[in-house]
């Protein structure tokens, strides 16, 4: 019997499930081919947009910078024209007068536009008188304890709810920085000299509380051979704390109604002050003045994403004024 042969239409159905299942592969091969151009595509994009976002912070950071060094220009500029009005220095002086935030001008950051949407640079800062609070390396003055600076530390610490035991704490920190002859030969100190007050957070007894108690008070001004002294206060700056703590036989209370006084005048030599106080108690004038050559000037930049907070320690002698340390926040 002769077989018979299998008709079109039979070969085309056993031909159509194949033809189906490498249609359906062909598709997912595609599928997968666009998944994987579509993250590659999106791969590259991504590292496009972190790198320009990189390059973008950079550029923001270093305008940042910019600013921030007119800002600390434009404050020796007044603390320069300032030295020309006298000696005495007071809280009426335009030095004294802070920048709330401010948005600068489009020409200052001409060119510097990182995009259509960048924020415009602000600018805040303030500077402060440093010689309006009691300078701690001042209690040791050319390598010896200075018995008047003790005694007021301590009893400004006591005014302000400190322990008066950190003053001797705080004594010692100061002299293992100082050198020391033994047997004749010169040893050097055991530990750093004090530049800011955080540097005392390494001292036993001192924390961050302590600290913050501390700083409206107490500054820590390095005293070096070739700047002016920093061991006075200036009385037409101070608080009625440190005021009282400076003369030995002066009441808070009397030093509050001095400081409520002062904001009606000021002061060109300490024969004048002493007028305003209750009693006209003698001050000392190794302890106060009535000018200051130390400030601190504190900024704030932003410019784009970018925000940059600082301090500058600013020296002033002779009309000229020179940065002593920075730091950034």
């Amino acid at each position: 019997m002769t077989p018979t042969r299998p008709s079109m239409r039979s070969l085309a159905a056993r031909r159509a499930p194949r033809a189906s299942r490498l249609r359906g592969a062909a598709i997912v091969t595609a599928l997968l081919v666009v998944v994987l151009a579509t993250s590659i595509v999106s791969a590259l994009f991504l590292r496009e947009s972190i790198a320009v976002r990189s390059v973008e912070n950079r550029l923001a950071l270093s305008q940042t910078r910019w600013i921030e060094r007119a800002a600390i220009d434009w404050a020796k500029v007044i603390l320069r024209a300032d030295s020309n009005a006298g000696n005495a220095d007071h809280l009426g002086e335009p030095w004294a007068v802070p920048v709330a935030e401010t948005k600068l001008d489009e020409t200052v950051t001409a060119g510097a536009r990182i995009g259509e949407n960048s924020r415009p640079a602000m600018l805040a800062g303030q500077i402060i008188d440093y010689q309006s609070r009691f300078n701690l390396n001042a209690l040791v003055v050319n390598g010896q304890v200075s018995k008047p600076h003790m005694d007021a530390a301590r009893k400004l610490f006591n005014l302000i709810d400190v322990p008066e035991s950190l003053v001797d704490m705080a004594l010692a920190r100061l002299l293992r920085s100082r050198a020391q002859v033994i047997d004749g030969r010169s040893i050097g100190p055991a530990e750093t000299p004090l530049l800011r007050l955080t540097d005392l957070l390494g001292v036993s007894g001192f924390d961050a509380a302590i600290l913050q108690r501390l700083e409206p008070f107490v500054v820590v001004i390095p005293l070096t051979p070739e700047a002016p002294a920093a061991t006075l206060v200036n009385i037409n700056t101070a608080p009625a704390e440190v005021i009282a703590a400076m003369v030995p036989t002066l009441d808070l209370a009397v030093a509050r109604r001095f400081v409520v006084r002062r904001e009606r005048t000021f002061f060109r030599d300490l024969n004048e002050a002493s007028l305003q106080l209750d009693g006209q108690p003698v001050l000392p004038p190794v302890l106060l003045s009535v000018g200051s050559s130390y400030f601190m000037l504190r900024g704030m930049v932003r410019f784009d994403r970018v925000e940059v907070t600082s301090e500058t320690l600013l020296v002033r002698t002779s009309g000229k004024v020179d940065i002593v340390w920075q730091q950034r926040l």
